[in-house]
């Protein structure tokens, strides 16, 4: 099944350098077995290492996948999944590995990612970068958060958008590189023509409600939503790092309402960072709940 990727990420308006790191490949650049490959890792750590981090697992992964065994290659269904899953904790042992060093303790990243197999997607995460999924439109939210404010929701102490603002919001519970072993959620679905596969870091939901990224979704065509999506965080504060990958499945525009637009990019390319590194400490805060992104 096709699959058109446009992607964008932007250091905002607070911080002085950028900590996300991501992933956009699509046809011939994607890993053997998958039709395309999306990721967003989100990093965190001082003296920055979170980059580290984050860069580290991304370039893991592609790693990996880009030099499967052949057992993996003839994997399908919940056996990829776990597949997905176990390369992820491979990654995070490099990570963790790599955080004892004294300069970089402490370094971890969340991680969402996603491979489109025919007409399935896969989906294995870790922290609170998310996927959200668009159908005939209606915006639903695939992954779950594992962060201090998701755990007060399940447990019904605040609600969902008292959650998105909420002083602890940065609070995760689950993160790569913090600890040798880590769990790591594998979901899977079916795909349709038409739908729109969404990943972000959390400086886009944090600065925008659902209701607003579902908005932005519908008026924009997908060329154009990922800046669209980034400008919206920006407008509300941009108090964080943002990064948006989108993914169009088969035919543009069906089950959709999007704002026409002169020309369609019709191929899928690998994302580059748009903000270069520069010096920040960046303090990681262990909690008897989860680690504090700052």
């Amino acid at each position: 099944m096709k699959i058109t990727i446009w992607d964008a990420t932007d250091t905002g308006k607070v911080r002085t350098h950028n900590e996300d790191y991501h992933a956009a490949l699509g046809g011939k650049k994607s890993p053997p077995s998958v039709d395309a490959l999306l990721v967003v890792a989100d990093g965190m750590g001082g003296h920055a290492a979170g980059e580290v981090a984050s860069r580290m697992t991304v370039d893991g992964i592609l790693e990996h996948l880009n030099n499967p065994t052949g057992e993996s290659l003839n994997l399908e269904g919940n056996a990829f999944g776990a597949y997905l899953g176990s390369v992820l904790k491979k990654v995070n042992k490099d990570v963790f590995h790599a955080g004892q060093n004294p300069d970089k303790r402490g370094m971890g990243t969340t991680c969402t990612l996603a491979a489109v197999r025919s007409d399935q997607l896969f989906l294995a995460h870790i922290g609170d970068s998310r996927a959200y999924f668009l159908r005939k439109g209606e915006l639903h939210q695939v992954t779950k958060d594992h962060s201090w404010v998701q755990d007060a929701v399940d447990q019904g102490v605040i609600t969902r958008e008292e959650a998105r603002i909420h002083p602890n919001r940065n609070v995760i519970t689950r993160a790569i590189g913090l600890d040798p072993q880590v769990e790591v959620d594998i979901s899977a679905m079916p795909l349709a023509d038409g739908d729109l596969l969404l990943l972000c870091s959390d400086g886009l939901n944090s600065m925008l409600p659902d209701d607003e990224i579902k908005r932005l979704l519908l008026d924009n065509h997908p060329q154009k939503v990922c800046q669209a999506l980034i400008d919206a965080a920006n407008n509300q504060g941009g108090h964080d790092n943002t990064t948006v990958v989108v993914g169009m499945i088969g035919s543009q525009g069906r089950n959709r309402v999007t704002k026409p637009v002169p020309s369609d990019q019709d191929t899928q390319k690998i994302s580059k960072r748009a903000a270069w590194w520069k010096a920040v400490v960046r303090v990681i805060l262990r909690r008897r709940s989860g680690i504090s992104k700052k």
